[in-house]
């Protein structure tokens, strides 16, 4: 009988490095001999670009809007063995709702349980905006059990993590794990005992603190991952850790074991920790901490 494939729901505020993550992780899992599935459920559609040279792939939104056929061989991409890439895109700005499509994309592999069923691993990318229902569709359908969430060590990026974490606490989504925090560092001296409180106060594990490195950034800018770019050893060697991590962590933490704050609750942490919000440093003022 086959096993359910390892299924890893990546949340996290817009802009906090999500897709990065994601986009190494389904590299790493790749690599180790795994069949993936990576599942951008992002309105940008930028969850390929590192993979596919910054091509862009169809989408299920194209799918909708008569560009593209049904047939899941249209919609899934081929990045490389073992690595296939699906879309979810977007409406126009203005013109639409982002999560509808990941609620879209969610009914679509419903309808390809067979095409499915052919993945060992599946990496879904999900916009953290979760005041809109339709980006929690991974986990509503049930294709998503285990959550980790990338942030930073920015005010707003914790917010929207713990917003998460109050999201997978729901008594409809019952069976969800939160299996980690990702902490994409925008600064490298940032305050790792705030980050360890944080993640202690809601019951979370810190799965991985990526630092903020140029050579990340450098293989952005050629359309690649750290794994195609040189020299991108230790860069490479971080986001293979995160992935053995996450394999072995795999429905560490159910939900309702996790502490989300209230709002009242989440603006109190931050003013007991003085949570570090950098000053740019072009401003000639000192890096303030309050």
């Amino acid at each position: 009988m086959k096993t359910a494939p390892m299924t890893v729901v990546v949340y996290g505020k817009g802009g906090v490095g999500k897709s990065t993550m994601c986009a190494h992780l389904a590299m790493c899992f790749a690599r180790e001999g795994r069949k993936v599935l990576l599942l951008g459920c992002d309105p940008k559609a930028d969850t390929s670009l590192r993979l596919l040279g910054g091509k862009r792939p169809p989408t299920i939104v194209d799918m909708v809007t008569g560009l593209r056929g049904h047939r899941f061989q249209e919609l899934a991409v081929r990045s490389r063995p073992g690595l296939d890439i699906l879309e979810t895109g977007g409406p126009q700005p203005g013109q639409g709702c982002g999560g509808r499509s990941v609620a879209t994309l969610c009914q679509y592999l419903e309808e390809h349980a067979r095409e499915l069923s052919g993945y060992d691993t599946l990496i879904f990318d999900v916009l953290g905006d979760l005041v809109c229902g339709g980006f929690v569709a991974p986990l509503r359908f049930g294709f998503g059990r285990d959550v980790y969430i990338v942030s930073s060590e920015e005010t707003a990026s914790l917010f929207a993590a713990n917003n998460i974490v109050r999201v997978a606490a729901e008594p409809y989504l019952q069976g969800v794990s939160v299996g980690g925090l990702i902490f994409n560092l925008r600064q490298n001296d940032a305050r790792r005992e705030v980050l360890e409180a944080f993640a202690a106060r809601l019951g979370v594990p810190i799965a991985a603190v990526m630092p903020r490195d140029p050579v990340i950034l450098d293989a952005e800018e050629d359309g690649v991952t750290v794994f195609d770019h040189k020299p991108g050893k230790q860069a490479a060697a971080r986001f293979s850790a995160l992935a053995a991590s996450i394999a072995a962590r795999r429905g560490a933490v159910p939900g309702a074991k996790v502490r989300p704050m209230s709002s009242e609750e989440f603006q109190s942490f931050v003013r007991e920790n003085r949570v570090y919000r950098p000053v740019p440093a072009c401003s000639g003022k000192k890096r303030s901490r309050a």
